[in-house]
């Protein structure tokens, strides 16, 4: 049987190699990205030349953006070493991607949803099979086990939870969580293609708390929202309070989390780090507001995590929440720049309920450094000129169809 890759299918391969780049199994099977990477920019640098049409594919903020992360870096020390260098690439290659999609006529987005929807299917075919039959898992080093290239769980997972968690081809079970969570959003909110149940489901078998956290009270807002917006309103602002009690008394918010995913706040190693992360990174911050640190500079953090918890990261190691790497590694301009071009691409496409889908992409950025993947960076810079405030309002009628996993009908184009 002859295969035809037609335009579509040729586009979603290299949107889920650009995956693979922002956070795959390429860093599981301990290739490292540079010969993707490479294989990306080559196809996407003949593209580029293939035609002499040039759209307009990324918005002006987006450029700005880029063009202060160039200046700050360059500011630290008076040059740009290897990994300020590798951001900026990372950009760059967004921008050529954004132009190649938008000569295509598919949007990446779009089709973003269904390379989710059927890697979702794939991960909840395989996911069981490990526990019926442990031998289909070749084992690739002390840490990771695949089954087929298409699946991979670590052996972390099994020590600490006495159970895998699915996290598909990417990293870490959270990374898959967040993907999940951004593919959920735009099948109900825009694009309405596929029974959302499915990244439901995905995404439970991850067991990420800090995905599953944002994700089922949107998906239960969305839902409710599509038959009593008041009421919705109502439950969202009881939620916005809750947060806050929970983080002035982190008792009762502790206890919660250890009924609902079984890990408690105080001795989950992982969950300590991500809190750090957030709270010990804006603090030690404080003194280079303006410019950040060069890269690889970690003293004020660790002096604070050495302190206070009795441990310190390695050069490498970074900092998990994008948000507050982006103000300890570039400073204060380049965090909000960043946060204005992420609204400004939520308002673009969500609408009325921007200010909502804001807080949820931006609770995001908090569980993985994926803020400056090139994935995230075409999300950030993709321009379609497109205002959809009014469409939005039509497509939450639909919700509850998409929120419960039923396919919408279609509707008149006439």
């Amino acid at each position: 049987m002859k295969i035809r890759f037609n335009k579509r299918m040729r586009y979603s391969l290299l949107l889920l190699a650009i995956l693979l780049a922002s956070g795959g199994w390429i860093v599981v099977v301990r290739m490292g990205n540079g010969p993707l990477i490479a294989a990306i920019t080559l196809i996407l640098f003949c593209g580029f030349l293939a035609s002499p049409r040039i759209p307009r594919s990324v918005g002006l903020m987006f450029v700005l953006l880029i063009g202060l992360i160039f200046v700050v870096s360059f500011m630290q020390d008076f040059t740009i070493d290897d990994k300020e260098l590798f951001v900026i690439l990372k950009a760059l290659i967004a921008l050529f991607a954004c132009i190649h999609f938008k000569r295509s006529g598919l949007d990446f987005r779009e089709l973003f949803v269904d390379v989710m929807y059927y890697t979702a299917i794939a991960s909840l075919v395989l996911y069981p099979l490990v526990y019926v039959a442990p031998g289909i898992a070749r084992f690739i080093d002390g840490e990771y086990s695949t089954v087929f290239g298409l699946l991979y769980v670590r052996s972390s997972d099994l020590e600490r939870f006495h159970h895998y968690r699915n996290q598909g081809f990417f990293w870490e079970a959270g990374v898959y969580g967040v993907m999940l969570t951004l593919a959920y959003t735009y099948n109900v909110l825009k694009f309405r293609k596929r029974p959302s149940a499915v990244f439901l489901l995905a995404a439970i078998t991850t067991q990420s708390m800090g995905a599953l956290s944002i994700l089922f009270p949107f998906a239960g807002f969305c839902y409710i929202y599509a038959r009593q917006p008041k009421v919705a309103k109502l439950l969202a602002g009881t939620v916005v309070v809750l947060v806050v009690l929970g983080v002035s008394a982190p008792g009762i918010f502790g206890d919660a989390f250890s009924v609902l995913f079984g890990r408690n706040l105080q001795n989950d190693a992982s969950i300590l780090v991500r809190i750090n992360d957030l709270t010990l990174g804006l603090r030690a911050a404080s003194d280079s507001l303006l410019l950040g640190r060069p890269s690889g500079d970690m003293d004020a953090y660790n002096a604070l995590a050495l302190d206070e918890f009795g441990y310190v990261k390695v050069e490498d190691s970074g900092i998990s929440n994008s948000l507050t790497w982006l103000v300890y590694k570039y400073g204060v301009p380049v965090a909000l720049m960043y946060c204005l071009v992420l609204w400004i691409r939520v308002r673009k496409d969500f609408g009325s309920l921007a200010p909502l889908v804001f807080l949820v992409f931006s609770g995001l950025m908090m569980i993985e450094p994926l803020g400056v993947s090139i994935f995230m960076f075409m999300l950030l810079g993709y321009r379609d000129g497109i205002e959809v405030e009014t469409e939005t309002q039509e497509m939450l009628a639909d919700a509850p169809h998409a929120a419960l996993g039923t396919p919408v009908p279609a509707t008149s184009g006439v």
